[in-house]
This record gives C-alpha cells, sequence and structure tokens, in this order.
C-alpha cells in the first residue's frame, strides 16, 4: 500500500493576501506587579512543599492561576484595541484560554459579541458563526483557542487579537488560519499582547522561536517573508 500525502502550504496559495503581525508590549502597574509577584511566590512554595527536591523552572512556567491572572489583567488592552476597529466598522475576532477571561469580554460587549467555548452545543457554535458572519450588529467574535482554533471560517474578519496565547506555536498559528484563509480578501493583522519582564514574556520568546523552527521546516523556502515576521 502506498500512501501519499499532498500538502499545500500558504505560498502555494497565489490569492492569499498579506498578512502582518504585530507585538503588542504592556508594562503592570505597581498593584498589578505586587499581586502577580505574590501569586508566583505561592505557586513556588506549594510546588515546594509538595516536592522539596523539585527545582522550580521558572521558563516553563506551569502555574495556571498565574497565566489566568494575566489573562484577566490583559481584558482592559484588548477591549481599547478592539474598540478601536469597532470605531472604523470593523469586526474583529478575540482569542481566549480561559472561560474567565472570555465570559468577562462577554459581559462588556453583550449584544454586540458572540462567543465559542467547549461549553456551548454544537447548534449554537453553527449558529454564532452564522451571526458573525451575516448580521451586520455583531461586531466581535470571542472564541477559545483551543475549540475555535480549528475547523470553522471567519471571514467577516480580518483583525485577530489575542488577549492571551496558547504555550503551543501550533495553536496560535491554526487560530490565525481562522481569518488567513482562502476567501480572504482583505490584509490580515494579528495581535499578540505581552507584559513586558514577566515569565509571560519569557515563554512568548521560547513560542516565537518554537514557530520560526516550525516554519523554516514546513516551509519550502527556510526564511520568512516580511509580512510574516514576528519581530
Amino acid at each position: 500500500v502506498v500512501h501519499i500525502y499532498l500538502r499545500r502550504v500558504k505560498e502555494d496559495l497565489q490569492d492569499l493576501p498579506n498578512k502582518t503581525v504585530h507585538e503588542l508590549f504592556y508594562d503592570l502597574d505597581m498593584g498589578q506587579l505586587m499581586e502577580y509577584n505574590r501569586l508566583w511566590d505561592e505557586y513556588e512554595a506549594a510546588q515546594l512543599e509538595a516536592d522539596p527536591t523539585k527545582e522550580i523552572n521558572n521558563e516553563l512556567l506551569e502555574g495556571a492561576i498565574y497565566r489566568k491572572y494575566l489573562s484577566n489583567q490583559m481584558v482592559p488592552n484588548t477591549i481599547k484595541l478592539t474598540d478601536s476597529f469597532i470605531e472604523k466598522g470593523e469586526k474583529v475576532v478575540i482569542a481566549c484560554c480561559y472561560d474567565e477571561e472570555l465570559y468577562t469580554l462577554k459581559d462588556y460587549y453583550g449584544d454586540r459579541c458572540v462567543i465559542y467555548n467547549g461549553k456551548i452545543s454544537a447548534k449554537d457554535k453553527d449558529k454564532n458563526i452564522e451571526k458573525f458572519t451575516n448580521d451586520p450588529n455583531i461586531m466581535v467574535f470571542i472564541g477559545n483557542i483551543q475549540a475555535a482554533g480549528v475547523g470553522i471560517t471567519l471571514l467577516a474578519s480580518h483583525t485577530l487579537i489575542f488577549n492571551n496565547i496558547s504555550f503551543v506555536p501550533g495553536d496560535n498559528l491554526q487560530m490565525q488560519d481562522r481569518i488567513y484563509r482562502i476567501g480572504q480578501t482583505k490584509d490580515v493583522d494579528i495581535y499578540y499582547q505581552i507584559y513586558r519582564d514577566t515569565q509571560y514574556e519569557k515563554m512568548w520568546n521560547i513560542v516565537l522561536r518554537k514557530s520560526l523552527v516550525i516554519n523554516q521546516i514546513v516551509k519550502k523556502v527556510g526564511k520568512l517573508k516580511p509580512e510574516e515576521s514576528l519581530g
């Protein structure tokens, strides 16, 4: 038996528009920084209490509570950025990792948005995609990266904002492809948001390096195109 796999990479699709990836950096204020440090200290103490011989690897950032805190602090930045596009009449896709950030954004945008996560039914998922695509009053699609990152098309928007990122590079790239795919007629903008001087920023750098390696492996040419640069 001969198995043949045909893989089409983006360079083969001549009709795709440009894609620009933006990095936006923010600083934690004094209160946020104090809470950030407290959460990390508690996380380290809990890990050492469970296993005194454990070597805490800050680079890997295992603490989910820690990540959730930063994602919740990012919400106001995401709202400000999203609103700037809505004011120009543009629809926006927002990517989240946790339900808390997703529902906070949902509460803010109310009947101007739809959500997509693992807790809603398949029928509601289809309905929300249809509403985002065709209802002019629905301006924001808020999706969980795991649930919304594959198998759906969101070409009503050409702007994707990550309120949080997956530490698996492929998950983020899959989420990008919801708006950067065959049928997209406008140039696509992807926004990654990072807090400076945090473990989150260190993880972003690791994710970035992984992404570059992955792109070098799967692309026919090892160099990234300018519009695909994450710098």
